[in-house]
Formats: C-alpha cells, structure tokens, sequence
C-alpha cells in the first residue's frame, strides 16, 4: 500500500512539474493569460474608494515583492477595465485607465531590483507571469486602437507602446 502511494505522489509531482512551454501560452496570435476579475469600473460612484483602497494598501505594504504581486494584480485589472470602458464606447476613458494600468507595471521592476539587492529574489515563476502580463497589455493597447476613431489619442497609444516596451526591456534585465 505504501508502494501505491508513492508512486501515485511520484506521478502527482511529475505533473504537476510539467510546466507550460511559452508556445502552449500563445495561440492564434493572441496570448493566453487570464485579467483577474475587474471589479468596479471608473462610471460607478464607488470607484474612488476602490483607488483610496489600492493606493493605501500599495503604501502599507511593505515587502517588495508581495507590492510587486499587488501591483500586478492592479495593473492587470486596470487593463481589463480599459477593454471594458473601450467595448462601451468610452475610448478615452479607456486610454487613461490603460496608462494608469501601464504605470503600474513600470512601478515593478525597480521593486525586484531593490528585493533582489537585500537578498530575497522574486521566483522565476513570478517573472515569466510579469512577461506574460506585459505581452497581454501589449495586445490591449492594440485591440484598443484599432477601436478608436482615427488620428483620436494616437500620441497616447504611441507613448502606451513605448511605455510598454520600456517595462518589457527592464523585466528582460531581471
């Protein structure tokens, strides 16, 4: 019975250790990661509490990484309201909801680093989620423009993309 066991747990392990490859992560030209749940969205009155709220849980929390996964998770769901504000025709709304989302992300990276100095580093499961999460904000910034009218906020979405790409290159350092 003790054999059974140990080899159903050895065969558990084997895959769960399986992890997925970045082409199992990319299908049809589009990246599969899920936007955690947005919540409430900039037309609801309560919206400024759910800011009040992140930004003192932001200041309150003091180990770099878990602010690092807290900003990720923010990030990520301000990218999935500007998809939100976009589908209802809140185009400009929706542009500064994914700045907001893309500052946030940019915020990540100087945190590792600072982590990674006073000797606790981020796991490597974590930094290839961030790469995930960026490629997605990529792929928003470009579904959002092609919402918009045209020559509308296109110096925003060009600054977006740069945005983006500034956080691409500084996770690639990490």
């Amino acid at each position: 019975m003790k054999k059974v066991v140990i080899v159903l747990c050895g065969l558990f392990l084997i895959g769960a250790l399986q992890a997925a490859t970045p082409k199992d992560l990319i299908k049809d030209g589009t990246v599969i990661y899920e936007l955690p749940y947005a919540g409430i969205t900039p037309e609801n009155p309560l919206y400024i509490f759910k800011q009040l709220r992140d930004t003192i849980k932001e200041f309150l929390t003091r180990d770099y990484i878990q602010k690092a996964e807290f900003l990720l998770v923010s990030s990520d769901k301000r990218a999935h309201i500007a998809i939100i504000l976009a589908q209802k025709g809140k185009t400009r709304q929706s542009v500064e909801v994914l700045a907001d989302a893309e500052e946030r992300a940019l915020r990540i990276p100087p945190l590792l680093r600072t982590s990674k100095k006073q000797g606790t580093s981020p796991n490597e499961q974590f930094v290839y989620t961030l790469k995930l999460s960026n490629t997605k904000h990529r792929e928003i910034i470009q579904e959002i423009a092609k919402m918009l009218p045209q020559g509308q906020d296109e110096e925003i979405l060009n600054a977006l993309i740069d945005l983006n790409q500034r956080v691409a290159d500084e996770l690639s350092g990490l």
